[in-house]
């Protein structure tokens, strides 16, 4: 069994100026910061899936026929009430949105279960493990920042193994948009 999920990554600039956007959000509570090298946007999280299924999500991978977009990330938001996810926006006139939907009818197709939440593109900046006031305020500060522009030009099926330290992610397979 592996642990799996099906993801676009932006460029490595856009995910490095994220990454120095939040350190501007250290001592606002306890945070649990993303690594830029592991910064990406998923389209669906598949959790624990058999090698034969591999074999299959990437035959059915292998049938898209979207065209290679340009993608923004401006601005920072949070997800929850206290706010549990720290998120870069992803601005991109929905190519990535119908990228997951095509993606999430091919693995129903497939027998995984279809996402129960909207379909919302984000790169996670931080997991808040400890709420304090002063992090909104913080936010506020760098809300409407800018981290750039890249081209998406693959989607990426991703191992993920969790450890004590953090996930450590590995493609397992790559689909040239």
């Amino acid at each position: 069994m592996v642990r799996a999920f099906i993801a676009v990554e932006p460029s490595a600039e856009i995910r490095n100026q994220i990454a120095a956007a939040g350190q501007e959000l250290r001592g606002a509570g306890r945070l649990s910061f993303v690594s830029p090298n592991l910064m990406h946007i998923t389209l669906k999280f598949l959790g624990e899936v058999s090698d034969s299924q591999i074999q299959k999500i990437t035959a059915s991978l292998d049938g898209i026929e979207s065209r290679p977009y340009s993608l923004s990330s401006f601005g920072i938001s949070t997800f929850g009430r206290p706010p549990r996810v720290i998120k870069a926006e992803v601005h991109d006139g929905g190519a990535t949105a119908a990228l997951a939907a095509d993606v999430e009818s091919r693995m129903a197709k497939l027998g995984l279960p279809r996402e129960d939440k909207p379909f919302s593109p984000h790169i996670t900046i931080a997991r808040v493990k400890e709420y304090s006031p002063a992090l909104l305020p913080k936010i506020a500060g760098i809300k409407d920042r800018s981290f750039g522009e890249c081209e998406i030009s693959a989607v990426l099926l991703k191992k993920s193994v969790l450890t004590p330290t953090g996930p450590l992610y590995s493609t397992l397979h790559r689909v040239e948009l």
